[in-house]
């Protein structure tokens, strides 16, 4: 999962997230204790006292707990691997009191890029979900990119992509985020050529598809890097994103920003084509609260989705969100 290279591990990242303008929010978290993973009822979880208006803005990837997650096709899991993935669900209501789940698609598919999802899979997923009172928020969509998609490649990216969206449909999930790998001015083309006629059929079924800001434009990959851009990323994609019929999912944390201004810029830029969910992490560039309060100034009323682990540090972007809202 090569987009997935910015979660917090450990001690040392937890002390980074205190760095980068968190410590005010580096405390214990709100409502009640620690909780641990690998159990339900240890502690009375998260969020007890915030009002659900502000837990209902809140998001948890199941990639903040790929490590703990014990997979139904995983035969063998390792000691790590205590929650099971159909427990998922009653576990964020009860340790977190988050009402919202972003699932990766190797977590609802042993192997996305080459299999179609299981639909029997997927109902027993919905039902889950529907007794904690979770829903599906957004499956991130990661069976390959669309920037060197032309033909057959072209066809059998649609065919994947459309069962992933039936299956979206069963989950209850209204949001599908597209990978547009390294955009530059000679893959464009070619991605919005492949983006569209998906986000069509995506949309007939009240599904958005978006892509995230993330990189600072670029080749294909495994090609020679490409000479920095003469403008910000964001622009680029925002052109793909208007001429596709698609959505952004702002990344605070992993928008190619290197200063607040510069975020800020790339939020308002991309507000008009919002899919109503944002990924949030750390970021040495930048105050994650001040781009929250900007966010909210805009008059964004979505998800905000929490991209780190470990639990901790879950915490600590957990308190900043709650707190800035």
């Amino acid at each position: 999962m090569d987009r997935r290279q910015f979660l917090i591990g450990g001690a040392a990242g937890i002390a980074a997230i205190a760095g980068h303008g968190l410590v005010g929010a580096a405390q214990a978290p709100a409502g009640g204790g620690q909780g641990q993973a690998g159990g339900r009822g240890r502690g009375p979880g998260r969020g007890a006292n915030i009002p659900a208006e502000k837990l209902a803005r809140i998001s948890l990837m199941t990639l903040n707990f790929n490590s703990q997650l014990k997979l139904p096709w995983n035969a063998n899991p390792r000691p790590t691997q205590t929650i099971d993935l159909l427990d998922l669900p009653q576990y964020y209501a009860e340790q977190w009191r988050v009402p919202n789940m972003e699932f990766q698609t190797d977590h609802l598919a042993k192997d996305p890029e080459h299999a179609l999802p299981d639909p029997a899979f997927f109902k027993e997923m919905r039902a889950k979900l529907d007794a904690a009172k979770v829903s599906a928020s957004q499956i991130n969509l990661e069976i390959g990119g669309m920037g060197d998609l032309t033909g057959d490649a072209r066809e059998a990216w649609l065919t994947r992509a459309k069962a992933w969206a039936d299956g979206s449909s069963i989950l209850g999930v209204t949001r599908l985020m597209v990978i547009q790998d390294g955009l530059s001015e000679e893959t464009k083309a070619i991605t919005i050529a492949t983006w569209k006629p998906f986000a069509d059929y995506a949309r007939a079924k009240g599904i958005k598809t978006s892509a995230e800001t993330r990189g600072g434009g670029g080749g294909r990959r495994g090609a020679a890097p490409a000479a920095p851009p003469s403008r910000p990323a964001w622009m680029m994609l925002e052109e793909v994103i208007e001429a596709s019929g698609g959505y952004s999912n702002v990344d605070l944390g992993g928008a190619a920003a290197s200063n607040q201004q510069e975020l800020h810029d790339c939020i308002k830029g991309m507000f008009k084509t919002s899919s109503g969910n944002m990924h949030i992490k750390s970021s040495p560039n930048w105050d994650i609260g001040q781009a929250i309060k900007f966010t909210e100034s805009l008059g964004y009323k979505g998800l905000y989705s929490i991209e780190v682990n470990p639990e901790p540090a879950i915490a600590i972007v957990y308190n900043t969100i709650v707190a800035n809202l």
